[in-house]
C-alpha cells in the first residue's frame, strides 16, 4: 500500500497493563532496593546493620534486633520528590502520578523477652517491619530528540519483520504473526512498516512472495514515560542475645510486587514529498505478585571491654512468582488515520541474586556511634522462569513445572555486573533528648556499558515484548541527614534523603551494519535522575 498522510485520528489511552515481558531490565528493578525504612535508619544511610537495635535493619543483618534490650514499635510516613522530568500526557491528561507523592514507609514492632538467665541467652527477641523495599516513583522525559538521517521506531520493527533465522515473515497471516514481536505486529496493522515484494511495489492484498518490509523516516521524537507502585516487604524476624557477645537472628521475608508504568512515545515522521505528520505509541503497564527469601546474620563483639561490633549476614535469593498485563495502542497518519492495540497478559518467575553483607559499628563515649558496611550482589546466581505447561492466565496458579530461560541467563551473563554497596553513618547526641545523623550510600551500575534490550532472544519473553525503550542506570549516591528527639519512652525522628542517578535513555534498538548487532545507532540521551524525599518517625519504647 502506499503510505499517504492523513490528519491523525482522536487517541485513547485506556491501557491497564503489564511492566514489558521478562528482561534483565525487570531482574534488575526487583533486585535492587532503595534507602527506605524509619526515618533513623535513612538519616544514617541505612549502616545500622552492626550497630543495631533498629527495627528496619533486620532486612539487611537480622541478628542486629538482638541488641534490644527492651520493646519498640514505630511508624513511619513521608514524600518522595522528583525535580524534574514530565508525566505523559495522553488525549489532553497526565498519566501517572505528578512529581511529588506521598508515601506509608514503615511500621513494626520488636518485642523483647528478659529471660534473666545467669548464663546462655540473655534476650529472645521477635519482631516484625513493614517497608517500601522499592518506592518505584520515577519520570524520564526527553523532547523533540533528532533521530539523525531518518532513524525511527519503525525501523527496528522492520527487523523485527524477519524470524530469528532472518527469513522475511508474511505477517499478513496468523502463523507468522505469531513468531514476531505483538508491537511489531502492530506496525504492521497500522502501516507503520509495509511489505513490498523484489520490484519495491507494496505487497498490499497480493499473493507474492515478500522479499523485504519498508519503515518509516522520522524527524524527531519525544518519549515520556513514568513509573510508580512498589514492592513491599514485610519482615519476621526472630533473634537472640547470648552473654552479650554473640548475637544471632534469622528473618524470613515476603513481598508484594505491585507496580505501574506508562509511556508515551511520539515521532514526527515526514515522506519523500516533504510532509510531515505524527506516530504515536501509547503503553500501560502492571506487574504484581509476591516473593520469599530469608536472612540469617550474626553479629560478635570480639572483646568484652570494647564496644566494637562486627557483622555477618546472607540473604537468600528473593523468588517472585509474577503476573504481568501489558496495553499498547498505536496511531499513525497512513490510510487515513490508522489505530490498533492489543492487550497481553503473561506469567513468569524471576530470581534475584544472593546477597553477603559484613559490617562493623563502634560507640565513641555516650554520644557518637558509627556504623560501616560493606554488600555484595552475585547476579550470576539471577535467573528467569517460565511454566512449560497450560499458559492460560486463568490457570496460571496451577502451573506445576517451570523451566529456566538459558537464552535470557546468557543476558544476564553477559550484561549485567555484580552490585557492591557501601553504607556508612555517623550518630552523635547533641542533648540527651536531641541527636543528629548523618549518612553516605553508594551502589554500583547492575548493567554493564553495552548492556541493551535484545529483542532476539529465542526464549520465552520474544513473544511477549512490546516495548523498544530500555534506561541503562549507573552508580547510585545517595546522601541523608536527620534529626532525633527522645524523651523517656517516646521518640521522634526525621530524616532527609537526596539520590542521584546517571542514566542513558534508548527510545529503540538498531545497528545499521548488523540486524542483531549489539551496537546501538541511535545515540543515548545521557541524563543525572534526582530524587528527593522527606520521612519522619514516630516511636515507642517499653
Amino acid at each position: 500500500m502506499k503510505k499517504i498522510f492523513y490528519s491523525c485520528a482522536a487517541l485513547a489511552f485506556l491501557g491497564v497493563g503489564s511492566l514489558h515481558a521478562q528482561d534483565i531490565y525487570k531482574v534488575e528493578m526487583l533486585s535492587g532496593s532503595d534507602l527506605d525504612g524509619d526515618a533513623r535508619y535513612v538519616g544514617m544511610g541505612g549502616a545500622m546493620s552492626a550497630l543495631g537495635a533498629n527495627i528496619s535493619a533486620m532486612s539487611t543483618n537480622p541478628a542486629e534486633t538482638g541488641l534490644y534490650r527492651r520493646s519498640d514499635v514505630s511508624f513511619t510516613a513521608g514524600l518522595v520528590a522528583e525535580p524534574t522530568g514530565e508525566s505523559p500526557v495522553a488525549n489532553g491528561h497526565s498519566v501517572g502520578p505528578g512529581r511529588a507523592r506521598g508515601s506509608f514507609n514503615q511500621a513494626g514492632f520488636v518485642y523483647s523477652l528478659n529471660l534473666e538467665n545467669d548464663r546462655g541467652v540473655k534476650f529472645f527477641n521477635v519482631g516484625f517491619n513493614y517497608k517500601k523495599n522499592r518506592n518505584l516513583k520515577g519520570l524520564i522525559s526527553l523532547n523533540g530528540i533528532n533521530t539523525n538521517g531518518g532513524m525511527s521506531q519503525s525501523w527496528e520493527f522492520r527487523d523485527l519483520a524477519a524470524n530469528l533465522e532472518g527469513n522475511w515473515l508474511d505477517l499478513g497471516y496468523d502463523n507468522d504473526r505469531d513468531n514476531t514481536t505483538p508491537s511489531t505486529v502492530l506496525a504492521y496493522d497500522t502501516y507503520l512498516i509495509d511489505a513490498v515484494d523484489e520490484n519495491g511495489e507494496s505487497v498490499g492484498e497480493r499473493d507474492v512472495k515478500i522479499a523485504d518490509y519498508v519503515a518509516s523516516n522520522a524527524k524527531n521524537y519525544s518519549y515520556h514515560r513514568t513509573q510508580w507502585g512498589s514492592v513491599q516487604e514485610y519482615d519476621f524476624n526472630f533473634s537472640m542475645n547470648i552473654n552479650e557477645r554473640v548475637y544471632l537472628g534469622a528473618t524470613m521475608g515476603v513481598y508484594n510486587v505491585d507496580t505501574h508504568s506508562a509511556l508515551v512515545y511520539d515521532e514526527l515522521l515526514y515522506d519523500n514529498t516533504g510532509a510531515t505528520a505524527n506516530y504515536q505509541m501509547q503503553q500501560s503497564e502492571s506487574l504484581t505478585g509476591v516473593g520469599y527469601d530469608g536472612k540469617f546474620g550474626i553479629i560478635v563483639r570480639p572483646m568484652e571491654e570494647n564496644p566494637l561490633r562486627i557483622g555477618l549476614s546472607i540473604t537468600t535469593p528473593t523468588a517472585f512468582d509474577l503476573e504481568s498485563r501489558n496495553y499498547v495502542y498505536m496511531s499513525t497518519p497512513y490510510e487515513g488515520g490508522s489505530t490498533q492495540d492489543v492487550d497481553i497478559r503473561n506469567s513468569y518467575r524471576i530470581r534475584t541474586p544472593w546477597k553477603l553483607n559484613v559490617s562493623a559499628a563502634t560507640t565513641i563515649g555516650t554520644r557518637i556511634a558509627l556504623d560501616a558496611e560493606y554488600e555484595w550482589q552475585n547476579y550470576a546466581s539471577a535467573a528467569v522462569r517460565y511454566s512449560d505447561g497450560d499458559t492460560d492466565y486463568n490457570n496460571a496458579g496451577d502451573w506445576s513445572t517451570y523451566n529456566t530461560d538459558v537464552y535470557l541467563q546468557q543476558e544476564i551473563d553477559k550484561y549485567m555486573r555484580n552490585v557492591h554497596t557501601f553504607r556508612v553513618g555517623v550518630e552523635g547526641r547533641i542533648t540527651n533528648e536531641i541527636s543528629a545523623r548523618v549518612g553516605y550510600n553508594f551502589v554500583t551500575s547492575p548493567f554493564e556499558k553495552s548492556a541493551y534490550l535484545n529483542p532476539y532472544v529465542n526464549g520465552s519473553s520474544y513473544y511477549y515484548m512490546t516495548n523498544t525503550d530500555y534506561v541503562n542506570l549507573g552508580n547510585i549516591n545517595r546522601v541523608a541527614v536527620g534529626l532525633g528527639y527522645s524523651h523517656k519512652h517516646f521518640y521522634l525522628d526525621a530524616a532527609f534523603q537526596h539520590q542521584m542517578q546517571n542514566a542513558d535513555v534508548y527510545a529503540f534498538h538498531y545497528n545499521a551494519n548488523e540486524r542483531m548487532g549489539v551496537q546501538n545507532s541511535l545515540a543515548a540521551q545521557s541524563m543525572t535522575l534526582h530524587r528527593n524525599s522527606f520521612q519522619v518517625t514516630m516511636g515507642f519504647k517499653f
